[in-house]
């Protein structure tokens, strides 16, 4: 949401507020995953770029793939 904010920041100030509406309203329900508002905002014609990070869990520690390929031996 605050990478979509810093593209849209008058857009997503009216789509918080719809959305805290529609949690009132009791039409909206759960938790939203990041990727599920990503898509919608997609949907919607909000494009934007996200900085993304893929990790993966080893022995209880989150390490980016960059750190797991850099150890790596050959």
């Amino acid at each position: 949401m605050e990478t979509a904010r810093r593209y849209y920041p008058e857009e997503i100030a009216i789509l918080e507020q719809r959305i805290a509406e529609a949690v009132q309203a009791g039409r909206l329900k759960g938790p939203v995953s990041g990727e599920e508002l990503y898509s919608f905002l997609k949907s919607v014609g909000l494009d934007f770029s996200m900085d993304i990070k893929i990790r993966v869990s080893e022995k209880g520690k989150l390490r980016t793939l960059e750190e797991k390929f850099r150890e790596r031996k050959y």
